[in-house]
């Protein structure tokens, strides 16, 4: 796994560039026909972007208890938002910011419920948030960004492995650009302990 900076900016990329595609007005047709339901059309769309949706959304969410749903609801929201793919836009950039979208509304609606049970609950009582930890094991990159807090995952994710600016991350979390500065500087200082203690 490649170090990372602490200087934002400086990529620790996972992620190949996107390459746009040959044929943009081929991707506004395809789309035309994913929003007026044709199954085969929804169908080779799903092939093309579905590893890149799955892979995004389980590294956003981190516990992989919720992977798949994300992942399902991620995609479903793809298909109803088809209509809304426009020519000059990268059909595979374009998903990647649906998915990321989707999975970071569904985040906030779960943290909220959350909340809303602690008023609830004893401290120490609720059935979420610890992780084990086993040096004896061979640690994932997954596995140690499920580590981190959410809001510093979900920054080194769309950052460095999907190359979304401070700005763009601001506006996707809804969190002022310094706050992202701030968690994608701490995002690194821990990963890189953990890779300096043997994930622990």
């Amino acid at each position: 796994m490649s170090s990372f900076s602490d200087r934002d900016g400086t990529p620790g990329s996972m992620k190949g560039g996107v390459v746009p595609s040959e044929n943009a007005q081929t991707d506004v047709e395809l789309m035309a026909r994913v929003a007026a339901k044709d199954p085969v059309s929804e169908r080779q769309l799903l092939e093309r972007i579905g590893g890149r949706v799955r892979r995004i959304t389980g590294l956003l969410c981190g516990s992989p208890a919720d992977k798949d749903d994300a992942a399902q609801s991620a995609l479903i929201e793809i298909l109803r938002s088809a209509g809304s793919f426009r020519v000059g836009t990268s059909l595979e950039r374009w998903a990647e910011t649906v998915a990321a979208r989707t999975t970071l509304r569904a985040a906030r609606r779960e943290r909220e419920r959350k909340n809303l049970l602690t008023r609830w609950l004893l401290p120490g009582t609720l059935p979420w948030g610890g992780m084990a930890s086993s040096t004896s094991e061979a640690v994932g990159l997954d596995t140690f960004l499920g580590r981190l807090s959410p809001d510093r995952r979900r920054a080194f994710v769309l950052h460095h492995a999907l190359d979304y600016t401070v700005d763009e991350i601001s506006e996707l979390t809804g969190a002022p650009p310094g706050t992202v500065k701030d968690r994608l500087v701490s995002a690194r200082k821990q990963l890189r302990r953990m890779l300096e203690r043997g994930g622990t």
